[in-house]
């Protein structure tokens, strides 16, 4: 297979028209007799360089864009066709099937009036059906846009695929002769949206790429259609409090109860108090007059079909009232550690659900099984119309459902089983919303391909009605996984491995067997490592300069294999993100090392080569990727590089296994965890930079702080000088003590990197005991992580200006509200 490289160009249709006869009952009965006379056989459209078919159009298609899709899937015939042979096909028109002679591909309505009608046919009218009959090729459809997937379905069929947007992306074979073998094929999706969306990345936004994305998921029959419980996604909560906003000030007791800082109950957005009876009022009457004004309009009827989100806001944050209490089922979220709230949205979606279905019986509300609602409810049954919109962004993102190395995918899987059921017994719809990207990374080795492959069937055989995912671009990682992804959402009972194989063969060429043998293999390592902490930091031990190696060496294997150039540059856009690991790699390793002069060269390594696969394709990389860098890397890299080389430098390196005591109700200060008569010989050891807490079997911790305790020495040159201490990161908040004294707090900053003056506290000579509680405050900062997550070290040079980021005054609340002494 190769891909033509031809120049693409606008063309005008080259048409002729032809009205024959109005379509009379002898036109019908010219037609059966065709039907009848007429064997399945195949069909020649080009032999030794000519044309031998036509394309002929109805001349008039039904339907919004009805026209448009049908030009286009005739231009697509004509550019595909010319790619492959040279020969240049011609359109004609007609309105009467009866006089259409052969050979030609018939498309549309006229398709179905020679007998094309499609056996298969869905609600969002996207069946077609493929048939020759005599001379004829007939695609129809339910739509013109069911007749754009046929011809694209019979394109595959000679030959043709797309592997990655743009022309590099579209494989053409080369024949001078062109036929279609007998055909009588019927074809219907088995979800009845499926849709791939770029997400609001990054500047620069370039039009072309979003063009180039449109375009593939034309060819890879991509379907827009919107269900109407599609419709009730969303973080619907501060949007009905902007709506509403005099009444929620009016009314703060709308608004959710939550605990300040100061340990104080206060009332405040952006959830909402899900129980208050004026809030699912509102929805009602928001609903309620949204279908009054499309009945006047006579848009809609009381039967319409319509879906409105009432979902809560993204993060946490949720009310602790008595009422909310009382609405739940008394449930901890296993992965988040707070309180289910499934139940109470649940009950507030039965609450809207119950006012309104006597009057609109096929409204439908719902919202995403997500955050902190992920699960079933246990005490309330779902009424029939509430949609379940299962974003599962809780879970490992290197795993399947079925993925029997995971721990937290199982959990979601007995989840979807459980909505499932209830759909089955009484049809609420269910509908998939998720990622096609390892969240928080885009620039490292990633798979979906096994992932799509396991719970797209999973999906289907669950009720699930269609599939929304969020996209990045980086197509030198996702390219087979997107592809998989289409190929099944159209197809499930497709076996992923032969779709591998398929795409590597249309990809890479004659390289495909080194290629097939590294996606596998890297399938087989991200599934087999059995981590599941996110973002960049179980790379280190997924991946090592092994398996750098080894893949290296498949990609020049392939290169040497393959034979012409559009196979070599697919196979150099693979090398692209190996080439990101290597380096991803060796930056990790000089922060272990603590040179941070070659983390520094590291992190600049890693941001030019981004920018040079930008500058080759900017399909090969996502736009987020530097701006993760920037945020989760280069704060770090640059405080940790200052504070190491002159006028500082490193006089402890704080080791990576560390004497650790979990402080669940995070009080640990008032049972002296930092005091140095504190005898912890015998603490659990964790380790902290070269591992996660997921890898150490601590996911489960997921309230309070954690203590580490660190004892050293000054060295003698250091004992004049200032002293200072370097935290490179933690999960959220880091307070410090040493020896015994309280020194502050950096205050909560997820991943960033903080500064400490041990200088007051410190024995210049003799041991230190430097005490580091790491408080998580937000359960919702990534997935497997805990504690510290990046090297420290204590430093000398010169003083600096403040002892902390932030003061950190611990006094208890006396009787009365006063503040007690400093503890």
């Amino acid at each position: 297979m190769t891909t033509m490289n031809h120049r693409r160009h606008q063309r005008s249709l080259r048409i002729r028209f032809f009205r024959k006869n109005t379509f009379v009952a002898g036109a019908i009965l010219a037609i059966l007799v065709f039907m009848a006379a007429s064997p399945v056989r195949a069909v020649t459209l080009t032999r030794d360089g000519e044309a031998v078919a036509r394309i002929v159009l109805p001349a008039a298609n039904e339907g919004e864009g009805a026209q448009e899709d049908m030009e286009l899937a005739a231009r697509e015939i004509i550019d595909h066709i010319e790619s492959m042979s040279g020969v240049v096909l011609t359109i004609d028109i007609a309105d009467d099937p009866a006089g259409i002679e052969g050979p030609a591909i018939v498309l549309g309505s006229l398709a179905v009036a020679l007998g094309a009608e499609p056996q298969k046919t869905t609600e969002s009218l996207e069946g077609f059906r493929l048939l020759t009959r005599g001379d004829l090729l007939l695609v129809g459809g339910q739509s013109a846009t069911a007749v754009r997937h046929g011809v694209y379905e019979i394109l595959r069929q000679l030959g043709c695929d797309w592997v990655m947007p743009g022309e590099i992306g579209r494989i053409v074979p080369r024949r001078t002769n062109i036929v279609v073998p007998a055909l009588d094929e019927s074809q219907a999706p088995d979800f009845l949206f499926r849709r791939l969306w770029y997400r609001g990345y990054p500047q620069p936004r370039l039009p072309e790429e979003r063009e180039r994305m449109s375009e593939w998921l034309r060819r890879q029959k991509g379907g827009y259609w919107q269900h109407p419980a599609a419709r009730t996604a969303g973080h619907a909560w501060p949007n009905l409090i902007r709506r509403h906003q005099a009444e929620f000030d009016a009314d703060p007791t709308m608004l959710a109860l939550v605990r300040a800082p100061d340990g104080t109950m206060v009332r405040r957005g952006p959830q909402i108090e899900a129980t208050h009876p004026r809030v699912a009022e509102l929805y009602v009457q928001e609903i309620r007059e949204t279908y009054r004004r499309n009945i006047e309009a006579g848009d809609w009827t009381a039967e319409t079909a319509a879906g409105f989100p009432i979902g809560p806001a993204d993060g946490l944050g949720y009310s602790l009232s008595s009422e909310a209490m009382n609405a739940g089922a008394g449930r901890m979220d296993p992965i988040i550690g707070e309180l289910d709230r499934t139940d109470e949205l649940v009950l507030l979606g039965n609450r809207i659900l119950e006012a309104l279905t006597p009057e609109f019986p096929n409204v439908m509300v719902g919202c995403y099984s997500y955050s902190t609602h992920a699960d079933y409810p246990a005490r309330y049954k779902p009424h029939p119309n509430l949609v379940q919109i299962f974003a599962p962004i809780n879970f490992s993102r290197f795993h399947s459902l079925l993925d029997p190395n995971s721990k937290t995918q199982t959990y979601y899987r007995d989840v979807v089983r459980q909505w499932a059921r209830l759909s089955e017994e009484q049809g609420n719809p269910l509908i998939y919303r998720g990622y096609n990207w390892n969240l928080a990374d885009n620039m490292l080795p990633f798979t979906k391909v096994r992932i799509w492959g396991e719970e797209l069937p999973f999906y289907k055989q669950h009720h699930i009605v269609g599939l929304n995912v969020e996209a990045t671009k980086s197509w030198s990682i996702l390219a087979p996984s997107d592809y998989v992804f289409m190929r099944l959402a159209w197809d499930v009972s497709q076996d992923w491995r032969e779709l591998l194989a398929e795409y590597c063969r249309n990809a890479y060429g004659k390289g495909a067997g080194p290629m097939l043998r590294y996606h596998h293999r890297l399938i087989d390592t991200q599934h087999g490592a059995g981590h599941e902490a996110g973002s960049y930091h179980a790379f280190h031990m997924i991946y090592d300069g092994d398996w750098v190696e080894t893949a290296r060496a498949d990609i020049a294997e392939a290169l040497d294999a393959a034979d012409t150039d559009d196979d070599r540059t697919r196979i150099e856009f693979v090398a692209h993100n190996i080439e990101a690991l290597a380096l991803y790699l060796d930056y990790h390793q000089s922060t272990r090392d603590f040179d941070f002069a070659g983390a520094k060269t590291g992190f600049d390594a890693m941001m030019d080569h981004w920018q040079a696969g930008y500058d080759r394709n900017t399909d090969l990389v996502a736009n987020e990727t530097p701006q993760y860098l920037r945020r989760f890397i280069q704060r770090f890299v640059e405080r940790a590089l200052d504070y190491s080389s002159d006028p500082y430098r490193i006089v402890y390196a704080i080791p990576d296994e560390l004497p650790t005591m979990f402080d669940p109700h995070t009080v640990g200060h008032r049972m002296q965890y930092q005091d140095a008569a504190v005898n912890d010989t015998r603490f659990i050891r964790t380790r902290t930079f070269s591992s996660t807490w997921d890898a150490q079997g601590l996911t489960g911790i997921r309230d309070g702080a954690v203590w580490y305790r660190v004892a050293f020495e000054l060295p003698a040159d250091a004992r004049d000088e200032p002293i200072g201490l370097f935290i490179g990161s933690v999960e959220d908040e880091a307070r410090v003590w040493i020896n015994g004294k309280v020194v502050g707090t950096s205050g909560r900053g997820f991943s960033l990197p903080f500064l400490f003056d041990l200088t007051d506290g410190i024995n210049r000579e003799g041991e230190n005991l430097l005490a580091i509680q790491v408080i998580r405050n937000s359960k919702a900062n990534e997935i497997g992580l805990g504690g510290i997550i990046r090297p420290s070290f204590i430093f000398a040079g010169p003083r600096l200006e403040t002892p902390a980021p932030r003061p950190l005054e611990l006094r208890r609340v006396l009787p009365g509200g006063e503040l007690g002494e400093l503890e």
